[in-house]
């Protein structure tokens, strides 16, 4: 199959709320952005929204990196399994995914289903490869915060049925964010399903834990981004200011919480990471078993480096000096159990056969 063979579900249920911009899914996947600095609902409905739907509903995917898409670098390899949800073969559509595409031809495509909360940058963390400095909300941020909390209620908390929180920052250092779950009230969200915690889990203790007990039953799958498989590497590299120790006794109370059925670990992989690939895997399947989800992506330049720096971090560039390297150490774990990546084009396979060497 091709990748125009599937629909994918995503622009016809979700919606990510950034600063100032919308998308219709993960940022560094998705090469337009809705308009900025309208409101939230008329974003949904917009001419650009439109655009990215028409994309997919023509095949063209016209607006999507697939290179850096999971779901589409797998769909583009021959031994793609047709199982890449959210995409979805044109011949064999869910029925919900259906009344939806037809309710955007009529013009009356309901709300979103999903909402990702990314407009607070507030992190305790100064990673290198998301910011070139740390971000903390002054009280007039904090405000503006809260005031896109009320919004997004306001318009869509009747429809929604999973909340994100957050792909920009950390939830539980946001005040805003944190706050929200602090003092979350489900009757506002009468659809709502799951809530998804996307953070570096620095401050996820039993403390932090037991100050939101309201959101304990809809905390039923998270992302943990850390980057590395060792002390001096998380320290030094990919997370200044972290605490591996801190990090490692937090991670050991989060597989203690009985709510979350999937614990999915981010590994973005770049030239200072790379080696240790497999010690992060190994690690992570010892902490979370069968709960957990590893997933290895490519570094995105968030204009945190140069254009030369980024050469540097680009291991899976064929010019990169360790690039051979990297080839051996991919193939060796993107194909274990429960390995979630982007990496399709540098798995080995014999096109004849379509059999993995």
């Amino acid at each position: 199959m091709a990748v125009n063979d599937y629909i994918c579900s995503v622009p016809f249920q979700a919606i990510e709320i950034h600063d100032k911009k919308r998308f219709l899914c993960c940022a560094s996947w998705l090469l337009k952005y809705l308009p900025e600095s309208v409101p939230i609902d008329e974003a949904w409905n917009s001419k650009e929204a439109d655009d990215v739907r028409d994309s997919i509903l023509d095949g063209s995917y016209r607006y999507c990196d697939d290179t850096q898409c999971p779901f589409l670098s797998e769909a583009k390899k021959p031994t793609a399994t047709g199982k890449l949800q959210p995409l979805y073969e044109k011949n064999n559509l869910p029925p919900e995914l259906s009344r939806k595409i037809r309710a955007y031809k009529d013009g009356n495509l309901p709300g979103p289903d999903a909402v990702q909360f990314s407009f607070d940058r507030t992190c305790n963390l100064n990673c290198p490869s998301c910011r070139v400095k740390m971000f903390v909300a002054d009280s007039k941020k904090i405000k503006e915060v809260q005031l896109t909390i009320d919004d997004i209620q306001e318009k869509y908390s009747h429809c929604i049925k999973v909340l994100y929180i957050t792909g920009s920052g950390d939830p539980f250092i946001s005040v805003g964010f944190r706050n929200f779950l602090r003092n979350f009230d489900p009757k506002k969200y009468p659809k709502l399903e799951r809530i998804h915690l996307h953070t570096n889990a620095t401050k996820w203790d039993k403390k932090m834990w037991d100050s939101m007990p309201q959101v304990h039953k809809f905390v039923k799958t998270c992302e943990i981004s850390i980057d590395a498989g060792t002390k001096d590497t998380y320290e030094n590299k990919t997370r200044i200011n972290g605490d591996w120790d801190e990090l490692m006794d937090n991670l050991k109370f989060i597989s203690t919480i009985e709510s979350l059925d999937r614990i999915k670990t981010s590994f973005v992989v770049q030239n200072d990471n790379f080696r240790e690939m497999q010690t992060f895997y190994d690690l992570m399947i010892e902490t979370f078993g069968i709960k957990a989800q590893v997933f290895f992506g490519k570094i995105t330049n968030w204009g945190t480096f140069t254009e030369e720096e980024f050469k540097k971090h680009k291991i899976w560039d064929s010019n990169h000096p360790y690039h051979g390297e990297f080839l051996k150490r991919v193939n060796s774990v993107v194909l274990k159990r429960q390995v979630f990546h982007n990496l399709h084009e540098f798995i080995k396979f014999k096109e004849s056969k379509n059999k993995l060497i």
